[in-house]
């Protein structure tokens, strides 16, 4: 690594160190009280913590001029938790839409535009050795999966604006859509019609369905999808039995977290 790659490491280090120094004291704390408990040097701890306040991860009281923990990091905070409040509501409803389709069933949610499973259920009855690769946590290209298409068709305007300038349509197979144009287009369907088709474009021998699912100020948080092989997920079968089960399993989840259409 370079000397200025080793710079912005530790510079990052450092600034962890502020957070979790105020995080753990519960009380604001001046600069001089910083720099003693970690033994920096106030010139070099004044840029930092000056950075982290101009984005919202400290915030400076004005009449003492110490500093306590800022809104955004608490923003983080929240959204973390709401994350593992959805995965805990989704997992049951999860479980029987497993047992009930018989194919894998993911929830996957959008992080820094790629699709993230959050969750996944498995019908370990079925004889198939065609299984999807998926676990969680891994991410995959959401222009590539039914799940993240969902999520792409829920993005403001604008964001999904920036996505389609900036993100490369890789084909990830010979079926992944890779024209921004088509791709916008089917985005804009799959918001009116409240559900997402992935047929092969992410996996050979696969292929899902989706359907978006909102919280309490009917925002789209997630997406659940059924994946399985062709063989038993033809198209046809899709829209007869996994585009219904999707689509309702996910308006019950979006119910529990207490969104009203």
């Amino acid at each position: 690594m370079s000397i200025n790659g080793k710079t912005k490491v530790n510079s990052v280090g450092k600034a962890i160190k502020v957070m979790e120094l105020l995080h753990k004291a519960r009380r604001s704390l001046s600069i001089k009280e910083i720099a003693d408990e970690l033994g920096m040097h106030k010139s070099t701890l004044h840029h930092l913590v000056s950075t982290l306040t101009e984005f919202g991860f400290l915030s400076q009281d004005p009449e003492t001029r110490k500093y306590h923990i800022g809104l955004h990091l608490v923003e983080i905070g929240q959204a973390y938790l709401e994350q593992l409040d959805l995965k805990n509501t989704a997992h049951p409803f999860l479980e029987r839409l497993a047992m009930e389709a018989k194919e894998t069933v993911h929830l996957m949610i959008l992080d820094q535009y790629d699709a993230v499973y959050i969750d996944k259920l498995e019908d370990l009855t079925q004889l198939s050795a065609l299984r999807c690769s998926s676990y969680i946590g891994r991410r995959a290209s959401a222009y590539s999966t039914a799940a993240g298409k969902v999520l792409l068709a829920h993005l403001p305007p604008a964001a999904l604006h920036d996505y389609l300038a900036c993100q490369k349509l890789t084909p990830i197979t010979e079926h992944t859509i890779t024209n921004p144009q088509i791709l916008l287009e089917q985005l804009k369907q799959i918001k009116k019609a409240g559900f997402a088709l992935d047929l092969q474009e992410n996996e050979v021998g696969l292929q899902c369905v989706a359907a978006p699912v909102f919280d309490l100020k009917g925002r789209c948080i997630a997406a659940l999808s059924i994946s399985g092989p062709v063989s038993r997920m033809s198209t046809p079968r899709i829209e007869k039995k996994f585009k219904p089960l999707a689509k309702s399993t996910a308006k019950q989840i979006s119910q529990a977290l207490g969104f009203s259409s």
